[in-house]
């Protein structure tokens, strides 16, 4: 049943009823993985450390029932798009109505036929993949294939709120190519959209770890979000950008260097805690993130107005 261009999906099924886990699970193996949870709150805590591509969930459990836990999934932006099909008892009109008010992308009643069971899930599973597509295309620059800048707000914000969570630091570098527009206006814009190219490249060098973020600001500006990473790391991560430039030797006629190269900006956000004071306290997730980001474009400026081709670490 699984599409072979696709690799094979995890799917969880989520029951207090052990029978109906082991029958479904049976039925739906062609399909890929099979998770399983007897209740709610071991699903969201599976679905928060596992990534799963269809959620079959029964409305009725005790503690939390499925309604609930679709509400739960709907406040989270780690959980939100994660396709549910709610499994229930109920075939009244009332009951299907709730399951897509709760944010249900499916609905079947029990007991449950297996070939509309496989047809379903065959269904959203083709969907659920569809809009992951749409949405990692809406996400990255189509030049680079780096992330865009939508992409990398989205994600600046929600590493903030998991910095301060777990009490850790993040690092941003903010990385301008030096004399680019000496650059197209010598070599032309085709060119300068390879020499781009040639610079993502470079900074996914430097910035190798897995959870390591980079993403084309706009025209020759990048932007690169290091968790778990202070003013030394940072700083040590533009270094090794540098490097990587310097191996390149990308010929640029038009720079005092000779070859391309690009200055850095560099600022850490030190997480919140309960010593900070009560006015750092109050401030919202996205000035927190604008104000990062505008010590790290001093920064940038710094190193810019220095000679280029540098790094400058922000002031805190």
């Amino acid at each position: 049943m699984n599409d072979s261009a696709s690799p094979p999906a995890t799917l969880l099924l989520v029951d207090d009823d052990p029978s109906i886990i082991q029958a479904a699970s049976r039925l739906l193996s062609d399909f890929g993985r099979c998770r399983f949870a007897r209740s709610a709150s071991d699903a969201l805590r599976l679905l928060r450390n596992e990534r799963v591509d269809l959620v079959l969930l029964d409305a009725e459990m005790p503690e939390m029932g499925g309604l609930e836990m679709l509400g739960v999934m709907q406040k989270s932006s780690e959980l939100a798009d994660i396709p549910v099909v709610l499994l229930t008892s109920h075939r009244d009109e009332a009951t299907e109505e709730a399951a897509f008010a709760a944010g249900a992308v499916d609905y079947l009643s029990k007991p449950i036929r297996p070939g509309v069971l496989k047809a379903r899930v065959n269904t959203q599973l083709r969907l659920s993949r569809a809009l992951a597509e749409v949405r990692r295309l809406s996400r990255t620059d189509a030049l680079t294939g780096l992330a865009n800048r939508r992409a990398m707000q989205e994600r600046l914000e929600r590493e903030v709120l998991r910095a301060d969570r777990l009490l850790a630091s993040t690092s941003v570098m903010m990385i301008d190519v030096d004399h680019f527009k000496a650059f197209n206006d010598l070599y032309g814009h085709a060119a300068g959209d390879q020499a781009l190219i040639k610079v993502a490249e470079c900074i996914s060098k430097a910035a190798s770890r897995a959870n390591d973020f980079c993403a084309r600001w706009g025209g020759e500006e990048f932007v690169v979000l290091l968790p778990d990473t202070d003013s030394d790391g940072a700083m040590a991560v533009a270094s090794h950008l540098h490097r990587a430039f310097a191996e390149l030797a990308y010929p640029h006629e038009a720079s005092p260097q000779g070859r391309l190269s690009a200055s850095v900006g560099v600022a850490t956000l030190t997480a919140l805690s309960s010593q900070r004071p009560i006015g750092s306290l109050a401030q919202s997730v996205q000035d927190r993130v604008e104000h990062l980001l505008s010590r790290a474009d001093a920064a940038l400026y710094r190193a810019k107005s220095a000679g280029r081709g540098r790094s400058e670490l922000a002031s805190t």
